[in-house]
């Protein structure tokens, strides 16, 4: 069963569902959205090595041409190769259920 997120952009009112499913040495993801930047990406490949770190990374290297510098779906995406690399647990990932960020007036 493949890995499955949705990422709520609530500041840009757009929720983008993002699936992977490893294949081979790759882990291939869909993004199902509204956002045109983000449907440039919605298809990808992304080979296993280079899901490890942020400097050499598949995901952060498409999404630094396509995506805005506050766009969460690239983590988001990163978490669905964790997921289907074995390197988060799904068990795990769905008690949590979410990840937030939280913006302060102080």
């Amino acid at each position: 069963m493949p890995s499955e997120v949705t990422v709520n952009s609530a500041i840009c009112g757009f929720k983008h569902k993002i699936t992977g499913k490893l294949e081979g040495k790759n882990v291939i993801t869909d993004i199902n959205t509204e956002c045109k930047k983000i449907a440039t990406i919605a298809h990808m490949e992304i080979p296993k090595k280079q899901t490890m770190n942020i400097k050499e990374n598949y995901v952060m290297d498409q999404a630094k041409d396509t995506c805005c510098a506050t766009c969460i779906v690239p983590a988001g995406v990163l978490h669905v190769c964790k997921m289907e690399l074995g390197m988060l647990s799904k068990t795990l990932a769905k008690q949590s259920e979410r990840i937030s960020i939280e913006f302060n007036d102080e």
